[in-house]
């Protein structure tokens, strides 16, 4: 599903690389955590999947694409393929829960058929139908990381990318994060996340596998 094939990237001249002569294979279905100290590059390897950022050597396949392959007027339409989950959220503050989750699905091309169904299905699923008509502004940090959770799988993608989801939450809400995380992958998503907190994920996370990237 996702491959690193000797991948190597540095920031800049003179520094430490970052990554050099990395590989790594993820297969379809697999629940990784990828843990390491800071700027040992998660959210590199997140940013690199999101085309965000390219490595300097190496090749990135992801379901059988090479990545260095696509077009920058592609990007766009590769990413529609991949839920995302962000540690500061990203949410419309001028919609409710359930408009973000409906411009989500205009922007990214989803069906309009059952719009509406499709939407108050996740919310369920997430337990969150009762927030629909709040804005951001009146959520929790735990309940604004439920909502994002939402778009990101609301058009049913095969990857699910979490980077450091739990990052700005309290011990309770991480624990909820985690577990809705696992929920999601149960459903048969790939999922790949970022942490810092192994020790209460890898406890929730039954199926997952870590990847330390610590040197």
């Amino acid at each position: 599903m996702i491959s690193f094939e000797k991948i190597r990237k540095t920031f800049a001249e003179g520094e430490n690389p970052v990554f050099e002569e990395f590989s790594e294979y993820i297969d379809e279905g697999e629940f990784v955590i990828l843990t390491g100290k800071s700027g040992s590059g998660k959210s590199t390897l997140i940013k690199m999947l999101l085309k965000e950022t390219e490595p300097d050597g190496g090749r990135i396949m992801v379901d059988g694409r090479d990545l260095s392959e696509i077009k920058p007027g592609e990007i766009p339409f590769y990413r529609r393929g991949l839920g995302v989950i962000f540690q500061d959220f990203r949410l419309f503050d001028e919609y409710t829960v359930f408009g973000n989750l409906e411009v989500t699905l205009n922007l990214t091309g989803g069906s309009g058929k059952d719009k509406e169904k499709r939407i108050t299905d996740i919310l369920k699923l997430l337990g969150i139908d009762r927030l629909h008509k709040r804005y951001p502004g009146e959520l929790s940090g735990g309940e604004k990381q439920k909502v994002c959770m939402a778009r990101a799988i609301i058009n049913d993608p095969k990857i699910v990318l979490a980077d450091e989801p739990t990052g700005n939450l309290d011990p309770g809400s991480s624990r909820e994060i985690f577990r809705l995380l696992e929920l999601i992958h149960r459903h048969g998503t790939t999922v790949l996340m970022a942490t810092h907190d192994y020790d209460t994920a890898g406890a929730l996370i039954k199926e997952g596998r870590r990847v330390s990237l610590d040197k």
